[in-house]
């Protein structure tokens, strides 16, 4: 069965700076849920993960941010470098800092007509606003424009010391009525709003989600029936690689309890359709 990863990022050591302390805070505070560590790697070790494991793609996100003091490594130029010589099983979407619009409505435009990306990654609770804030409509409408997604991070985010509101996917329906032909992703299932992210992805065409690791989450049972009886199209497989193993968390999906047409679905052809959508599969724009 073909597989696409939406949300996995190479454990280079520019990842690794940002992503293993969020890691010790989720571990801190979660337990068991999480705990896991990648080891260090290269971006050619990463892709033969991924192909070992049958992931054909992966969609690779920046986490760009503001750095006046010029320490920060994990740019959007970094990920455009990565993946420029696996482009036939990466797929990188931008970070986008939110913290000056200014920066970010600049940014967003540099990394869709200069980087050459078709989807942009934003995290609005990092700056304690929901995604559906009058402040972020500039990105929204210059992706809609150019047919390009915006991934929204939302969930519970332990760690991040902001209200929990900010993460509530209900923003999300609000944007797809107001910008209906933007292609819109939602991550981590929303959780724990995982009804209200199913609800939005169902009523709205323009909406989908992945789960990251997510769907193994306590009242994230909810996901496998609604796939099966309600939003089937709208879900989209992420393993949150390095927040836990490539391998392991695929196979524990597959056990999950969809239907056979249902998982090639989650697993594939929905993740396909939508990166076919924005022009961002590489075999499909040369």
């Amino acid at each position: 069965m073909q597989v696409i990863d939406f949300r996995a990022r190479p454990n280079i050591a520019q990842y690794a700076a940002y992503l293993r302390p969020r890691l010790k805070d989720i571990a801190k505070q979660t337990g068991e849920f999480g705990r896991y560590e990648a080891p260090d790697e290269t971006v050619e070790g990463f892709v033969s993960q991924l192909v070992n494991a049958g992931v054909e793609i992966a969609v690779v996100a920046a986490r760009s941010r503001l750095a006046q003091d010029g320490s920060w490594e994990l740019t959007n130029d970094l990920v455009a470098e990565c993946v420029s010589p696996h482009r036939d099983h990466l797929v990188p979407f931008g970070g986008i800092d939110l913290t000056d619009m200014t920066f970010a409505v600049a940014e967003s435009q540099r990394c869709v007509e200069l980087l050459g990306f078709r989807g942009l990654c934003i995290d609005p609770f990092q700056v304690g606003v929901t995604a559906d804030h009058e402040r972020l409509t500039p990105i929204y409408e210059m992706c809609e424009k150019q047919g390009v997604a915006v991934a929204v991070t939302m969930g519970g985010m332990p760690g991040i010391n902001q209200p929990l509101k900010c993460g509530d996917p209900i923003a999300l329906d609000e944007i797809a009525q107001s910008h209906p032909e933007l292609t819109l992703i939602g991550s981590h299932s929303g959780w724990p709003f995982t009804n209200t992210m199913i609800a939005v992805s169902w009523r709205r065409p323009n909406v989908f989600f992945e789960n990251s690791f997510y769907h193994f989450a306590p009242g994230a049972e909810p996901l496998v029936r609604a796939a099966n009886e309600m939003i089937g199209k709208k879900m989209l497989y992420a393993s949150a690689y390095p927040f836990r193993p490539i391998v392991e968390t695929l196979e524990n999906f597959k056990s999950l309890g969809m239907t056979t047409e249902v998982m090639a679905d989650v697993l594939y052809n929905n993740a396909h359709a939508v990166l076919s959508r924005i022009g961002a599969l590489q075999s499909e724009t040369g």
